[in-house]
């Protein structure tokens, strides 16, 4: 296992937005309060230090990334709802129209980040499930014939695959 150790300023930037955090959950200012609430922060910043993303692995924010980013978010929202009409038609339909099977399908994104990010993008959206991520190799669990159909193919992969062009270009 390959120790990475982050910029301080990731770790520091972590504890001050746990904090924060903190701060809203209690809403309180009593000396006890914020003692307690700086010694949690830092305890968990120091204990998942290493979940951390290094220099090179973080993606590279500039305007247009963020942008994209965002976009991206909201093509989520409105696929995660889609997904949901869908599997909701099935649930309440009579028939129970499922036909569940594995997909296998390859990507061609580079970086870990983004392909955890398609991943999770899966599995966040009803009637799929990442089972395994393994280098460029997905396999996926859906619902329906028609939904591991259009998940090898699926819009939201290939703006991430956009995202990180855009990333390299920079």
């Amino acid at each position: 296992m390959v120790k990475r150790t982050p910029s301080g300023t990731v770790f520091w930037g972590t504890a001050a937005a746990l904090f924060l955090f903190w701060l809203l959950l209690t809403w309180r200012l009593h000396w006890q309060h914020l003692v307690v609430g700086a010694l949690c922060s830092l305890a968990v910043a120091a204990f998942n230090r290493e979940l951390f993303l290094s220099k090179k692995e973080r993606p590279l924010f500039t305007l247009r990334t963020a942008w994209g980013f965002g976009v991206y978010l909201l093509r989520l929202i409105i696929a995660v709802f889609q997904a949901n009409w869908e599997v909701a038609k099935i649930v309440l339909s009579r028939r129970l129209d499922i036909s569940p099977c594995f997909v296998k399908f390859r990507t061609d994104l580079c970086k870990p980040l983004y392909r955890v990010i398609l991943g999770n993008s899966i599995t966040l959206t009803p009637g799929t499930l990442t089972v395994e991520i393994k280098d460029d190799l997905y396999v996926v669990h859906a619902l329906t014939q028609t939904g591991a159909d259009e998940v090898a193919t699926w819009e939201l992969a290939k703006h991430l695959h956009a995202l990180e062009e855009t990333e390299n270009a920079s």
